[in-house]
């Protein structure tokens, strides 16, 4: 069997996975809300990033690289976040609904 070429904007591991630019912008959407969600919880907590950090285990650059999305946490550090925050994880990964348009 011979293999296509990739187009233009698609990686070549993900040519022919089923997987597709929607799933990127989706995985990044995710990570982009965990990472808000997480900074709008510990500032109402008024905690700093520091305090989460100590709090968690985790790096204060951690928390800073996930709460402004470049950071991918795991499950695991999420449940971990998520408990430090007195949340349920799934709040963190909660998305903003999106409001129809009334034009």
């Amino acid at each position: 069997m011979v293999g296509r070429a990739a187009a233009p904007g698609e990686s070549t591991a993900a040519r022919g996975t089923g997987r597709s630019r929607t799933d990127k912008r989706d995985r990044d959407d995710i990570v982009a809300a965990f990472g808000a969600n997480l900074k709008a919880v510990r500032l109402k907590m008024e905690l700093t990033q520091a305090q989460l950090a100590e709090a968690t285990g985790l790096l204060q650059q951690y928390i800073s690289l996930v709460e402004s999305g470049k950071q991918n946490a795991t499950l695991t550090t999420a449940q971990v976040v998520a408990t430090a925050v007195n949340r349920d994880v799934r709040m963190l990964l909660d998305r903003p609904r999106q409001r129809p348009f009334k034009g």
